[in-house]
């Protein structure tokens, strides 16, 4: 994917991860700032999930289940190792952690 879509795909997920748990995770301090989401719970856990141009990839390091790497395919985020969707793999974490 050429560079523009990347960032406005990329762009699209996060701002759609940050509206997640904003409306999911209860006390959490939810934090996106070009290109950064940052997410820190209220244990102090801490999400951070972001864009990466070089590979064309977001990052995600989860305080629980540690580093994953979503590529974009067709308008989806897919996990280069699992293949879960990136809000499937989101909505799966709060559904196992959120107290």
């Amino acid at each position: 994917m050429d560079n523009n879509t990347f960032l406005t795909t990329s762009d699209l997920a996060l701002t759609q991860a940050a509206d997640f748990f904003e409306e999911t995770w209860p006390g959490a301090d939810v934090d996106l700032i070009e290109g950064m989401l940052t997410v820190t719970l209220p244990t102090t856990q801490q999400y951070v999930i972001n864009r990466h141009g070089v590979a064309q990839q977001i990052w995600v390091s989860s305080p629980f289940t540690g580093a994953h790497h979503f590529q974009g395919h067709q308008e989806k985020w897919e996990c280069t190792r699992t293949q879960m969707e990136l809000m499937d793999f989101l909505r799966n974490e709060c559904r196992l952690y959120a107290a």
